[in-house]
């Protein structure tokens, strides 16, 4: 017999699926190979005003974070924190870059980068918004 139970803690089933969803990727596609990607645009005094936090997996680099402060933006950061992104996923032997942003935030910019939509969720976060998905072959 098997029980679906809601867990009060995620720890413990967490690490569980995290175990078998591996295991099961690897047998697929071989080694994840993950290693962390973290740029930080940082001003005179260390204080970061950006940064970019990703994650490189099999042949492609995942941006999952990725904020310039008002005042740097339009002044050219965000171009040069990608670009440098994208360099280090080619020196790792990546393929391509995947991200999502919402429509609040910069859908806008990634397209300026060669970037391309290749999906969205309406409606998310809110109800009028969207979730924009973008990919770049390197």
């Amino acid at each position: 017999m098997v029980a679906i139970t809601v867990e009060p803690e995620q720890d413990e089933t967490r690490a569980a699926v995290l175990r078998g969803l591996s295991a099961h990727n690897q047998s697929r596609v071989g080694p994840r190979n993950g290693k962390p990607l973290t740029i930080s645009l940082r001003d005179a005094d260390g204080a970061i005003l950006g940064g970019l936090v990703g994650e490189l997996k099999w042949e492609w680099l995942h941006v999952d974070l990725f904020w310039i402060d008002e005042s740097q933006r339009g002044a050219g950061q965000g171009a040069a924190i990608m670009a440098e992104a994208e360099q280090r996923a080619r020196d790792y032997g990546a393929r391509g870059v995947y991200l999502s942003t919402m429509s609040i935030q910069a859908p806008d910019f990634y397209p300026k980068l060669g970037y391309r939509e290749c999906g969205r969720m309406e409606n998310y976060p809110v109800a009028g918004q969207t979730l924009h998905h973008f990919t770049k072959a390197l």
